[in-house]
């Protein structure tokens, strides 16, 4: 999902599964939509943008991981898997691997997965969707969260922006997710790109919302609006990394009101202003160039959390 400067390509990935999940008083039904890709400030030393895509769950069970329920600030009284459900104010039950419920995040929702489950596309028992047909999806192994995209066969027009994405549901319109980057051995001869996305939905050729991008080098770290058919998208704000992103970097982005900022390390590289999309849920997208470049997995995510933004 990057528009290629001259001589540019751009790369995505995804991320995968098993975490936890916390519920809270979290407005039921907001959708989070990121969009990504990535052309002003987006060229690498061999060019190139990116984009991002993610999602946001809400409070229920995850494999390998919990759930609580709870009032707004306070910690529930036992954590269980259920069902993934609209955030409430009531005690999360005992379910299988239940574990004492976790205080819940701003008075919402929250999700945490370290991606122990191999899978393709990333499920963790529903709590991920990925509706659109356009895009490809989201496969986790060893540990860490990919993209799919076909390696070696060139693409070219739009449909070389199926950024492979995945999203929660349950959130609330402020909300904020980070990940760890996995950083392997990368073919430089096109960009990569881990995403995080925020108040995203999709359907079957339509995906919305804000990706939050960074290139595998750190040469570009840009926001991004999808405005819904795969290719369409708007460059919102683009920075950089200086000293590129290195293994166990943390990415983070959020949004509250019309005001988005995307982070590595703590430090904001990227901010913007936008007001398009007003709900939508948080997660996590992948890109690689058009060339098809590099081997799976070698860009991509080994720790996921998102949950509710304060005002």
């Amino acid at each position: 999902m990057v528009a290629l400067a001259a001589g540019c390509d751009s790369g995505t990935s995804d991320s995968g599964a098993g975490g936890a999940i916390t519920g809270g008083n979290a407005t039921a039904g907001d959708d989070a939509v990121s969009a990504g890709k990535s052309a002003s400030g987006g060229a690498t030393s061999n060019g190139g943008a990116a984009t991002t895509k993610a999602g946001a769950a809400a409070g229920g069970e995850t494999t390998g991981g919990t759930s609580s329920g709870g009032a707004a600030g306070a910690a529930g009284n036992a954590g269980g898997s259920g069902k993934p459900a609209t955030a409430g104010a009531g005690n999360g039950g005992a379910g299988n691997g239940g574990t004492a419920g976790s205080a819940s995040m701003a008075g919402g929702i929250s999700y945490t997965t370290d991606f122990d489950t191999t899978e393709s596309p990333l499920s963790e028992k529903g709590a991920w969707h990925h509706d659109g047909l356009d895009w490809t999806v989201v496969e986790t192994s060893k540990g860490f969260a990919s993209n799919t995209q076909a390696l070696g066969v060139g693409r070219s027009g739009p449909t070389q922006y199926n950024d492979s994405y995945a999203y929660l549901l349950g959130f609330p319109a402020n909300q904020q997710a980070s990940a760890l980057v996995h950083l392997g051995s990368i073919d430089g001869s096109c960009t990569h790109e881990v995403e995080i996305l925020l108040r995203w939905a999709d359907s079957a050729h339509n995906a919305r919302g804000y990706e939050c991008n960074v290139a595998f080098d750190g040469s570009y770290a840009q926001i991004v609006r999808w405005n819904g058919a795969v290719g369409d998208y708007t460059y919102l704000n683009s920075g950089s990394v200086p000293g590129g992103i290195h293994e166990n970097d943390n990415v983070s982005a959020s949004i509250i009101g019309d005001q988005i900022k995307l982070s590595v390390n703590g430090t904001v590289r990227a901010s913007a202003q936008d007001r398009s999309f007003a709900d939508g849920n948080p997660g996590i997208g992948f890109w690689r160039g058009s060339s098809g470049c590099g081997t799976i997995g070698d860009y991509g995510f080994t720790h996921f959390t998102a949950g509710a933004a304060a005002k």
